[in-house]
Order: C-alpha cells, then structure tokens, then sequence
C-alpha cells in the first residue's frame, strides 16, 4: 500500500516538473496546453469516479 502511495506522488511530482520544465519565459509552454489540460482533467475524472463512496 505504501508503495502505491510513493508511485502516485511520485507520478504528481514528475507531471509538475514536466510543467515547470517545459513553460517558456513568457508563461506559454512548450506543448499542447489544451491537450494538457484536458488529459489531466481526465485523470481526475477518473479518480473522482474510482472514489468508494
């Protein structure tokens, strides 16, 4: 279970400094922003979804 923890953070940790990495001086980036936001978006859909209720 911890391990699952550390791979999700991991994961996050990973996705933000892909971010950071790739924005360009004037604050545009250096990929698909649209495209960007609407597969996270669908990552948290899918977790919204998962959520035991």
């Amino acid at each position: 279970m911890e391990a699952d923890k550390e791979m999700l953070n991991r994961l996050l940790n990973e996705i933000q400094e892909l971010i950071k990495k790739n924005e360009n001086e004037d604050g545009t980036y250096r990929f698909d922003l649209l495209k960007a936001v609407i597969a996270l978006d669908f990552a948290k859909t899918e977790i919204e979804k998962a959520i035991f209720k």
